[in-house]
């Protein structure tokens, strides 16, 4: 879950900017990787950005089923680039998940290269946007890299992107950000 308990208007958003402003701040100064707990099941994983996107999802352990499919695809090249990219990666659960719904394993995904650029597609934005910044897009959406619309909602202290829930968010990278999501994204037809 992706904690967003603002009500109040402008004032509580910049009071809740300044906490987590205050937080990152903390945490840059701690050096290596800090968790914040924002809620008891919600975390902001601040992480000192000590590379590019792909570094830095492979250090988070739980990301490797979407690096190895970025291989497959032959787009992995294109996150070490410039940026800025907003990722919203699912985690190697819901790619089993994905997997199992859709009746096929991951070498026959994998073999499909467009196929798998294509849902890979769906999660890479071209803008660096934070926790914040989506929460403020309930009700909008993003264009994705695949030409998509991936809408966001948000409902009490759930954020959802698409079909999917974010579950970690703003791991910082010298790039862009990522955030985590327990989904596979899927381009509705």
């Amino acid at each position: 879950m992706f904690t967003h308990n603002l009500g109040g208007g402008p004032e509580a958003r910049r009071r809740f900017a300044a906490v987590f402003g205050l937080a990152l701040l903390a945490a840059a100064c701690g050096g290596g990787t800090t968790t914040t707990t924002v809620a008891p099941t919600t975390t902001a994983a601040t992480t000192t950005a000590i590379g590019d996107l792909l570094e830095v999802a492979s250090a988070q352990g739980d990301l490797g089923t979407f690096l190895s499919a970025l291989d497959a695809a032959g787009i992995m090249d294109g996150l070490h680039g410039e940026g800025p990219f907003t990722v919203f990666v699912p985690t190697d659960q819901a790619f089993v998940d994905y997997l199992g719904s859709a009746g096929m394993t991951q070498d026959e995904l994998f073999a499909e290269q467009a196929m798998v650029r294509g849902v890979l597609d769906h999660h890479i934005v071209s803008l660096s946007e934070s926790a914040e910044q989506v929460m403020a897009m309930a009700g909008q959406s993003f264009t994705t890299a695949a030409g998509f619309e991936l809408p966001v909602s948000v409902e009490g202290e759930t954020v959802m992107v698409g079909n999917a829930t974010v579950l970690r968010y703003d791991i910082q990278a010298s790039n862009g950000v990522i955030h985590v999501i327990d989904s596979v994204l899927i381009p509705e037809s």
